[in-house]
């Protein structure tokens, strides 16, 4: 039992890390929007990823899908929605950086995904012992997000995202968007959790109970590919920017498709870990993860330059943000 902890707890880790830096790629691709990006790493990290390692790690896959019809429905509901979330995940990064934007982001999705599972099912939890400590590690994280603000509103001259300056109206927008991506982001795992008799119906009919959580990225991520498809087909006709593809290099090409695979393993590596953990997956894998994203998500930011040339009162109020974060998270998974 131990040893299966600590293998899930080193899935997690690589969970969080992936998690944490996967758009770092997309840096290097200047000459693109956004919508170029993310159209390719929507295809990679949503579609053609879950179905091939679904395909390969899967025993009698179609059956598995046509005996929990149901349970199929409810996953492609939460998938659907999470899109949007996705969404506004990618857009959140693109206005305001990768240091700024992801523990905004993962810190909510952390706080939704804890609490609105405890919501629908039994309010009155909140207020046992367990409960009150899951509200304190709410609260903490709520202030780590609002220091976070402070930070980003005080970056001097500008907000700045990589080599792009950013006026303080779009860092408002940029902030709404990652609330929003805060709340939608949660239903991946919902559709994790409530996908479940899918996995129980893999592992019958001979998936290892490991890769048993790929019977349900596949679907989720497709119904969320769905989504992410219509919207960057929408922005690449509309702006124009559809153009951009076809004088581009292939090292454009090579790293969305590398920002694409470095976030399905993240997914996968989640699955993974939570599955070794047994129970404790989904609540403390969950938690887990998004602390280490978010402290991942900050060393990416940092060492290419997001905060180069912030004043020293922005960094004091973004440290402080990521303490105040981290610990949240650290009470919530306890």
């Amino acid at each position: 039992m131990e040893n299966n902890a600590v293998f899930g707890l080193l899935f997690i880790t690589m969970a969080g890390i992936f998690s944490g830096t996967f758009s770092t790629p997309f840096k290097f691709n200047k000459k693109w929007q956004w919508e170029n990006n993310w159209l390719i790493w929507s295809f990679i990290a949503l579609l053609i990823a879950p179905w091939v390692v679904a395909v390969f790690t899967i025993p009698h896959l179609t059956e598995v899908y046509t005996s929990e019809s149901s349970n199929l429905l409810l996953v492609i509901l939460f998938g659907l929605i999470w899109g949007v979330g996705a969404i506004m995940f990618g857009k959140g990064i693109d206005y305001l950086g990768i240091s700024l934007s992801i523990p905004i982001m993962l810190g909510l999705i952390n706080t939704v995904g804890t609490l609105m599972p405890i919501l629908v099912n039994d309010p009155t939890y909140l207020l046992t012992l367990q409960g009150i400590k899951i509200m304190i590690g709410v609260a903490v994280i709520v202030v780590g997000i609002v220091l976070f603000s402070i930070a980003g509103s005080k970056k001097n001259p500008e907000t700045t995202d990589g080599n792009k300056n950013v006026s303080k109206s779009i860092f408002i927008k940029g902030l709404i968007i990652c609330i929003l991506a805060g709340v939608f982001g949660p239903m991946i795992n919902f559709a994790f959790v409530f996908g479940e008799p899918i996995q129980i119906k893999a592992i019958e009919l001979g998936a290892s109970p490991v890769f048993a959580t790929n019977a349900i990225w596949s679907i989720v991520l497709s119904a969320g590919f769905t989504i992410n498809l219509f919207y960057c087909v929408f922005l690449l006709k509309n702006t124009g920017s559809w153009k951009s593809y076809k004088n581009s290099s292939i090292s454009y090409w090579l790293f969305a498709v590398l920002a694409g695979i470095i976030w399905y393993l993240s997914v996968m590596f989640y699955g993974m870990g939570c599955n070794f953990m047994g129970k404790l997956g989904a609540s403390v894998g969950w938690a887990t993860m998004q602390t280490i994203a978010i402290i991942a998500g900050n060393v990416a930011g940092l060492m290419t330059g997001e905060w180069k040339g912030a004043n020293r009162n922005a960094m004091k109020f973004m440290f402080a943000g990521l303490f105040f974060l981290i610990v949240g998270v650290f009470i919530i998974a306890m």
